[in-house]
């Protein structure tokens, strides 16, 4: 289910994992950046009732440079919202994109080092990884790579 989409991103639900899955697709700051995450978040705090083990995919294979002050209004704006409902998985598919991945390791890092961190953040190469640590699948060896 597309819950947004336009020419810079995709936000979507999916019900086999479950999770929101937000996808970059041309570069992105300050509204623009901004407001697919809201609309996520504001699908996440509903479904999140009926489904306590959904998580949050970032497909960032795309990402692009992304500016330190979206990012930093993530860890404050985003994972607020999230930490109150007991949010749990957050896992990322990495881009190739050196500054991509400075993106993503700076929002790892602010959000680690919060006190009230509950967040389980990870990293993957491939989408699939990604979708089988979110679904807790037993028995089956993924590849997390290590950013901090």
């Amino acid at each position: 289910m597309i819950l947004i989409e336009n020419k810079a991103v995709r936000v979507e639900f999916d019900p086999t994992i479950p999770s929101v899955i937000w996808t970059p697709l041309e570069f992105m700051s300050g509204e623009d950046w901004r407001q697919p995450f809201t609309v996520g978040v504001d699908f996440y705090l509903q479904k999140v009732k009926e489904l306590p083990n959904l998580g949050w995919l970032n497909d960032t294979r795309q990402l692009k440079p992304t500016r330190p002050e979206d990012v930093n209004w993530l860890n404050v704006k985003v994972n607020d919202r999230v930490r109150v409902v007991g949010g749990k998985k957050v896992a990322f598919v990495l881009p190739e994109n050196i500054f991509g991945k400075m993106a993503i390791k700076l929002y790892i890092q602010s959000t680690t080092k919060r006190e009230d961190n509950k967040l389980e953040i990870k990293a993957f190469q491939t989408l699939g990884e990604a979708r089988l640590w979110l679904k807790g699948t037993q028995g089956i060896k993924v590849q997390e790579i290590k950013l901090t």
